[in-house]
Protein backbone atom coordinates (compact mmCIF):
# COMPACT_ATOMS: atom_id res chain seq x y z
CA UNK A 1 0.00 0.00 0.00
CA UNK A 2 1.24 3.22 -0.19
CA UNK A 3 1.81 6.01 1.97
CA UNK A 4 -1.82 7.52 2.12
CA UNK A 5 -3.74 4.30 2.22
CA UNK A 6 -6.54 3.82 4.47
CA UNK A 7 -7.71 0.95 6.31
CA UNK A 8 -11.87 0.37 6.75
CA UNK A 9 -12.56 -1.84 9.69
CA UNK A 10 -16.36 -3.43 9.08
CA UNK A 11 -17.57 -4.94 12.24
CA UNK A 12 -20.64 -6.85 12.09
CA UNK A 13 -23.14 -8.51 14.45
CA UNK A 14 -27.19 -9.92 12.82
CA UNK A 15 -26.95 -7.04 10.34
CA UNK A 16 -27.66 -9.10 7.12
CA UNK A 17 -30.22 -7.10 6.03
CA UNK A 18 -27.91 -4.45 5.46
CA UNK A 19 -24.05 -4.92 5.68
CA UNK A 20 -23.80 -5.34 2.07
CA UNK A 21 -24.98 -0.99 1.69
CA UNK A 22 -21.76 -1.06 3.98
CA UNK A 23 -19.55 -2.54 2.12
CA UNK A 24 -20.69 -1.33 -1.08
CA UNK A 25 -20.23 2.33 0.44
CA UNK A 26 -16.69 1.30 0.70
CA UNK A 27 -15.91 -0.08 -2.33
CA UNK A 28 -17.83 3.02 -4.32
CA UNK A 29 -15.03 5.63 -2.34
CA UNK A 30 -13.77 8.07 -4.69
CA UNK A 31 -10.37 7.53 -3.23
CA UNK A 32 -7.87 4.52 -3.39
CA UNK A 33 -5.91 2.69 -2.27
CA UNK A 34 -8.57 0.65 0.54
CA UNK A 35 -7.98 -1.85 2.72
CA UNK A 36 -11.14 -3.09 3.70
CA UNK A 37 -11.41 -5.78 6.68
CA UNK A 38 -14.78 -7.04 7.65
CA UNK A 39 -15.05 -8.65 11.41
CA UNK A 40 -18.33 -10.95 11.57
CA UNK A 41 -18.79 -11.56 15.48
CA UNK A 42 -20.87 -14.35 15.48
CA UNK A 43 -24.07 -13.58 13.40
CA UNK A 44 -27.02 -15.71 14.05
CA UNK A 45 -28.77 -14.47 10.92
CA UNK A 46 -27.49 -14.67 7.31
CA UNK A 47 -24.75 -12.41 8.12
CA UNK A 48 -21.96 -14.39 7.15
CA UNK A 49 -23.59 -15.76 4.13
CA UNK A 50 -24.19 -12.13 2.69
CA UNK A 51 -20.82 -11.22 3.31
CA UNK A 52 -19.30 -14.25 1.66
CA UNK A 53 -21.38 -13.48 -1.31
CA UNK A 54 -20.42 -9.84 -1.40
CA UNK A 55 -16.68 -10.47 -1.65
CA UNK A 56 -17.26 -13.53 -4.33
CA UNK A 57 -19.30 -11.21 -6.50
CA UNK A 58 -17.36 -7.49 -5.87
CA UNK A 59 -13.79 -9.05 -6.62
CA UNK A 60 -12.68 -5.88 -3.88
CA UNK A 61 -8.80 -5.42 -4.18
CA UNK A 62 -7.83 -5.69 -1.05
CA UNK A 63 -10.20 -7.87 1.53
CA UNK A 64 -9.31 -9.80 4.57
CA UNK A 65 -11.78 -10.87 7.05
CA UNK A 66 -12.24 -12.42 10.64
CA UNK A 67 -15.31 -14.75 11.47
CA UNK A 68 -15.59 -15.57 14.76
CA UNK A 69 -17.49 -18.66 16.23
CA UNK A 70 -18.21 -16.84 19.72
CA UNK A 71 -19.61 -12.95 20.14
CA UNK A 72 -16.46 -11.60 22.09
CA UNK A 73 -16.34 -8.09 23.32
CA UNK A 74 -16.41 -5.55 20.40
CA UNK A 75 -13.72 -3.76 21.40
CA UNK A 76 -11.86 -6.56 21.35
CA UNK A 77 -13.19 -7.46 18.30
CA UNK A 78 -12.02 -4.22 16.59
CA UNK A 79 -8.82 -4.71 17.96
CA UNK A 80 -8.21 -7.42 15.98
CA UNK A 81 -9.04 -5.68 12.80
CA UNK A 82 -6.53 -2.59 13.85
CA UNK A 83 -3.91 -5.26 14.35
CA UNK A 84 -4.44 -6.71 10.73
CA UNK A 85 -4.46 -3.14 9.16
CA UNK A 86 -2.33 -1.87 6.96
CA UNK A 87 -3.35 2.02 6.11
CA UNK A 88 -2.08 4.92 7.51
CA UNK A 89 -5.76 5.91 8.14
CA UNK A 90 -8.25 4.12 9.91
CA UNK A 91 -11.88 3.89 10.06
CA UNK A 92 -14.19 2.42 12.38
CA UNK A 93 -17.69 1.58 9.52
CA UNK A 94 -20.39 -0.19 11.56
CA UNK A 95 -22.15 -2.01 9.49
CA UNK A 96 -24.93 -0.47 9.58
CA UNK A 97 -23.77 2.50 8.70
CA UNK A 98 -23.03 4.15 5.35
CA UNK A 99 -19.85 6.36 4.08
CA UNK A 100 -20.79 8.97 1.60
CA UNK A 101 -18.27 8.65 -1.64
CA UNK A 102 -16.35 11.44 -0.93
CA UNK A 103 -15.86 10.54 2.74
CA UNK A 104 -12.18 9.38 2.49
CA UNK A 105 -11.08 11.23 0.20
CA UNK A 106 -11.80 14.68 2.15
CA UNK A 107 -10.83 13.14 5.47
CA UNK A 108 -7.53 12.62 3.92
CA UNK A 109 -6.88 15.53 2.46
CA UNK A 110 -7.81 17.79 5.65
CA UNK A 111 -5.76 15.38 8.01
CA UNK A 112 -2.80 15.35 5.35
CA UNK A 113 -3.11 19.47 5.38
CA UNK A 114 -3.46 19.55 9.06
CA UNK A 115 -1.31 17.31 11.08
CA UNK A 116 -4.43 16.21 13.08
CA UNK A 117 -4.48 13.12 14.59
CA UNK A 118 -8.51 12.96 14.42
CA UNK A 119 -10.99 13.67 12.07
CA UNK A 120 -14.72 13.99 12.01
CA UNK A 121 -17.64 15.58 10.21
CA UNK A 122 -21.23 15.69 10.13
CA UNK A 123 -23.59 13.28 9.40
CA UNK A 124 -27.32 12.57 8.17
CA UNK A 125 -29.03 10.62 10.84
CA UNK A 126 -31.52 7.64 9.21
CA UNK A 127 -34.49 5.85 10.44
CA UNK A 128 -35.46 2.56 9.87
CA UNK A 129 -36.87 2.40 6.12
CA UNK A 130 -33.55 5.16 4.44
CA UNK A 131 -35.66 7.84 5.70
CA UNK A 132 -33.07 10.54 6.65
CA UNK A 133 -34.38 12.61 9.12
CA UNK A 134 -32.20 15.30 10.40
CA UNK A 135 -28.18 15.79 10.87
CA UNK A 136 -26.07 14.97 13.83
CA UNK A 137 -25.07 18.48 14.07
CA UNK A 138 -28.54 20.35 13.16
CA UNK A 139 -28.11 23.09 10.47
CA UNK A 140 -30.05 25.86 8.98
CA UNK A 141 -32.26 25.91 5.52
CA UNK A 142 -28.69 26.51 3.69
CA UNK A 143 -27.29 23.90 4.79
CA UNK A 144 -24.84 25.75 7.72
CA UNK A 145 -24.20 24.46 11.06
CA UNK A 146 -26.13 26.37 13.80
CA UNK A 147 -23.53 26.05 16.33
CA UNK A 148 -19.54 26.45 16.06
CA UNK A 149 -17.65 23.24 16.78
CA UNK A 150 -14.48 23.37 17.55
CA UNK A 151 -10.77 21.76 15.97
CA UNK A 152 -7.74 21.34 17.69
CA UNK A 153 -7.43 20.74 21.63
CA UNK A 154 -10.93 19.64 22.32
CA UNK A 155 -10.00 17.86 25.48
CA UNK A 156 -12.19 19.95 27.55
CA UNK A 157 -15.42 19.71 25.39
CA UNK A 158 -15.56 16.22 25.28
CA UNK A 159 -14.99 15.65 28.95
CA UNK A 160 -18.35 17.98 30.28
CA UNK A 161 -20.35 16.90 26.87
CA UNK A 162 -19.21 14.78 24.04
CA UNK A 163 -19.84 16.76 20.41
CA UNK A 164 -18.11 14.29 18.55
CA UNK A 165 -20.27 12.83 15.51
CA UNK A 166 -18.37 9.02 15.99
CA UNK A 167 -19.32 7.15 12.34
CA UNK A 168 -17.30 9.97 10.57
CA UNK A 169 -14.56 9.58 13.14
CA UNK A 170 -10.95 9.16 11.01
CA UNK A 171 -8.04 8.09 13.08
CA UNK A 172 -4.43 8.30 12.23
CA UNK A 173 -3.48 4.49 12.35
CA UNK A 174 -0.06 5.31 13.80
CA UNK A 175 -1.33 7.27 16.60
CA UNK A 176 -3.95 4.93 17.48
CA UNK A 177 -1.88 1.69 17.91
CA UNK A 178 0.51 3.96 19.81
CA UNK A 179 -2.62 4.22 22.54
CA UNK A 180 -3.52 0.73 22.01
CA UNK A 181 -6.69 0.93 20.58
CA UNK A 182 -9.63 0.31 22.18
CA UNK A 183 -9.83 -0.15 25.74
CA UNK A 184 -11.16 -4.18 25.92
CA UNK A 185 -12.07 -3.95 29.57
CA UNK A 186 -14.73 -1.53 28.37
CA UNK A 187 -17.99 -2.55 26.68
CA UNK A 188 -18.39 0.56 24.50
CA UNK A 189 -15.18 2.55 22.51
CA UNK A 190 -15.89 5.90 21.66
CA UNK A 191 -16.44 7.94 24.63
CA UNK A 192 -12.83 6.01 25.82
CA UNK A 193 -11.29 6.59 22.24
CA UNK A 194 -12.04 10.39 22.32
CA UNK A 195 -10.96 11.32 25.30
CA UNK A 196 -7.73 9.60 24.99
CA UNK A 197 -7.23 11.08 21.70
CA UNK A 198 -7.86 14.55 22.62
CA UNK A 199 -5.89 14.43 25.01
CA UNK A 200 -3.38 14.28 23.64
CA UNK A 201 -3.79 15.15 20.04
CA UNK A 202 -5.95 17.39 17.51
CA UNK A 203 -9.07 17.31 15.93
CA UNK A 204 -10.05 18.47 12.68
CA UNK A 205 -13.89 18.95 12.05
CA UNK A 206 -15.43 19.53 8.95
CA UNK A 207 -18.86 20.30 8.27
CA UNK A 208 -19.24 18.01 5.09
CA UNK A 209 -21.31 15.51 5.83
CA UNK A 210 -20.04 12.11 5.37
CA UNK A 211 -21.85 9.37 6.26
CA UNK A 212 -25.22 8.15 6.40
CA UNK A 213 -25.64 7.13 10.54
CA UNK A 214 -29.21 4.96 11.34
CA UNK A 215 -30.93 5.42 14.20
CA UNK A 216 -32.05 2.61 15.49
CA UNK A 217 -33.94 1.53 18.62
CA UNK A 218 -31.84 -2.04 18.72
CA UNK A 219 -28.36 -0.39 18.52
CA UNK A 220 -26.22 -0.68 21.53
CA UNK A 221 -26.12 3.11 22.19
CA UNK A 222 -30.42 2.80 22.47
CA UNK A 223 -28.90 0.96 25.64
CA UNK A 224 -27.08 3.57 27.52
CA UNK A 225 -29.34 4.48 30.69
CA UNK A 226 -31.59 0.93 29.90
CA UNK A 227 -33.48 0.87 32.96
CA UNK A 228 -32.13 -1.06 36.08
CA UNK A 229 -29.52 -3.08 33.81
CA UNK A 230 -27.16 -0.69 32.25
CA UNK A 231 -24.22 -2.57 30.64
CA UNK A 232 -22.69 0.65 29.42
CA UNK A 233 -22.72 2.73 32.47
CA UNK A 234 -19.92 0.76 34.37
CA UNK A 235 -17.75 1.30 31.06
CA UNK A 236 -18.88 5.13 31.30
CA UNK A 237 -17.83 5.38 35.12
CA UNK A 238 -14.13 3.84 34.08
CA UNK A 239 -13.88 6.49 31.74
CA UNK A 240 -14.95 9.25 34.16
CA UNK A 241 -12.11 7.51 36.75
CA UNK A 242 -9.47 8.06 33.95
CA UNK A 243 -10.42 11.42 33.03
CA UNK A 244 -9.75 12.26 36.93
CA UNK A 245 -6.29 10.76 36.58
CA UNK A 246 -5.36 12.90 33.44
CA UNK A 247 -6.84 16.43 34.18
CA UNK A 248 -4.48 18.95 34.36
CA UNK A 249 -6.31 21.90 34.86
CA UNK A 250 -9.22 23.30 37.20
CA UNK A 251 -11.10 23.76 34.24
CA UNK A 252 -10.86 20.09 33.19
CA UNK A 253 -11.70 19.58 36.45
CA UNK A 254 -14.93 21.55 36.08
CA UNK A 255 -16.23 19.73 32.73
CA UNK A 256 -15.18 16.58 34.58
CA UNK A 257 -17.99 17.50 37.12
CA UNK A 258 -20.59 18.60 34.92
CA UNK A 259 -19.97 15.33 32.77
CA UNK A 260 -20.30 12.85 36.32
CA UNK A 261 -23.58 14.95 37.79
CA UNK A 262 -24.97 14.24 34.21
CA UNK A 263 -24.39 10.59 34.69
CA UNK A 264 -25.43 10.69 38.02
CA UNK A 265 -28.56 11.93 37.57
CA UNK A 266 -29.22 9.33 34.71
CA UNK A 267 -27.78 6.63 36.20
CA UNK A 268 -30.48 7.31 39.58
CA UNK A 269 -33.44 7.88 37.12
CA UNK A 270 -33.00 4.72 35.27
CA UNK A 271 -32.64 2.83 38.46
CA UNK A 272 -28.99 1.64 38.41
CA UNK A 273 -28.15 2.20 41.80
CA UNK A 274 -25.41 0.72 42.33
CA UNK A 275 -23.34 2.78 39.33
CA UNK A 276 -24.80 5.79 40.69
CA UNK A 277 -23.50 5.42 44.00
CA UNK A 278 -19.88 4.79 42.29
CA UNK A 279 -20.37 8.26 40.62
CA UNK A 280 -21.56 10.10 43.78
CA UNK A 281 -18.14 8.69 45.43
CA UNK A 282 -15.90 9.88 42.43
CA UNK A 283 -18.02 13.15 43.07
CA UNK A 284 -17.56 13.88 46.23
CA UNK A 285 -13.52 13.04 45.25
CA UNK A 286 -13.91 15.59 42.40
CA UNK A 287 -14.77 18.32 44.99
CA UNK A 288 -18.84 18.13 43.95
CA UNK A 289 -20.67 19.55 46.96
CA UNK A 290 -23.95 21.50 47.99
CA UNK A 291 -27.70 20.66 47.51
CA UNK A 292 -28.24 18.65 44.59
CA UNK A 293 -25.53 16.54 45.57
CA UNK A 294 -26.31 15.50 48.74
CA UNK A 295 -30.34 15.13 46.73
CA UNK A 296 -28.31 12.61 44.44
CA UNK A 297 -26.94 10.65 47.38
CA UNK A 298 -30.42 10.58 49.63
CA UNK A 299 -31.89 9.00 46.43
CA UNK A 300 -29.67 6.48 45.25
CA UNK A 301 -28.79 5.47 48.94
CA UNK A 302 -32.64 4.82 49.32
CA UNK A 303 -33.14 3.08 45.97
CA UNK A 304 -36.38 5.62 45.16
CA UNK A 305 -37.14 4.44 41.22
CA UNK A 306 -38.76 6.73 39.56
CA UNK A 307 -37.38 3.94 36.55
CA UNK A 308 -41.14 3.71 35.26
CA UNK A 309 -41.61 7.25 34.46
CA UNK A 310 -38.24 7.43 32.87
CA UNK A 311 -38.70 4.65 30.53
CA UNK A 312 -42.20 6.26 28.96
CA UNK A 313 -40.15 9.70 28.94
CA UNK A 314 -37.79 8.43 26.79
CA UNK A 315 -39.83 6.17 24.75
CA UNK A 316 -42.15 9.36 24.02
CA UNK A 317 -39.18 11.82 23.64
CA UNK A 318 -38.52 12.54 19.52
Amino acid sequence: MNARSVSVICTGFNQGRIIKEALDSVLHQSYAPIQLIIIDNNSSDNSLEHVQEWIKRKNFPDVRTIFHDQTINYCKAFNQGLNLSTGKYVIDLAADDVLLEDHVKTAVEALEQSGSGVYFSNAYLEKKGGRVVDTFYPTDGGGRILEKIPSGDVYQMVVRRVLICTPTMFFRAALLKREGGYDEGLVYEDFDIIVRMARKYNFIFNPYIGVRKRVLKTSFSAKQYQVKSSAMLPSTYKVCEKIAAINRTEQEDEALRFRVMFEVKHAILSANFEVAIQFLELAKKIGVQGLRFQLYVYWAENRLDLSSFYRLYRRLRP
